[in-house]
């Protein structure tokens, strides 16, 4: 038998990294994050211990790793609605879609990084950098609406924004039966009216 190649390896070791991160994103939402041990989440991933320190120094670093891969998932979403066209209302409309788009695709995923979300006390280390970001992401949303001509758009940014986080968090407890194409037309006809 020959030697794995070095792609080989690299599918591999792929596979191993985003196997813990599912695993640690799952035990973090169910059990919380400091009540989730690293031999939990390497039994969760079917790796041994060893591993897992290979691929991460520590519960903290894995944990900063999967907040990191959302930020820059984030940061590329943005980014891409801006690039794509400089009218407000064409990027407000790209974000509901995207954003809707994004939790319906993996509803599953969104879901346990809410509730990690809400264990302030385990990001607390990246709760400066996390803040900014949010801070930046409402910075851009405002200047849609503001592109759009609304009076308030600072306020316009956060209300968007809270409805968004709302509608969603719904869906993703309710699943199923929840009407996620009408709730995303109201958001719609809420903030582009003219549409």
């Amino acid at each position: 038998m020959s030697p794995r190649s070095k792609q080989q390896n690299e599918v591999i070791r792929q596979k191993s990294i985003e196997a813990i991160r599912e695993a640690a994103l799952e035990l973090f939402a169910r059990n919380g994050y400091h009540s989730t041990s690293i031999s939990q989440i390497a039994a969760g991933a079917g790796v041994s211990k060893g591993l897992l320190y290979n691929y991460f120094e520590s519960k903290e670093a894995l944990l900063r790793d999967i907040i990191m891969e959302v930020v820059a998932l984030g940061d590329t979403f943005m980014s891409r609605i801006r690039a794509a066209t400089d009218d407000g209302a064409e990027q407000i409309r790209m974000l509901v879609e995207a954003s809707f788009s994004a939790v319906q695709q993996n509803r599953h995923y969104w879901k346990l990084m809410a509730a990690l979300s809400l264990q302030t006390d385990a990001l607390s280390g990246l709760m400066p950098m996390l803040k900014e970001k949010q801070e930046e992401n409402l910075r851009a949303i405002a200047e849609m609406f503001r592109k759009t001509g609304a009076a308030r758009a600072r306020e316009m940014a956060y209300y968007f924004s809270a409805v968004l986080d709302g509608v969603l968090m719904h869906y993703m407890q309710l699943g199923g039966n929840y009407p996620i194409e009408e709730m995303k037309s109201l958001v719609l006809e809420r903030f582009l009216p003219e549409c």
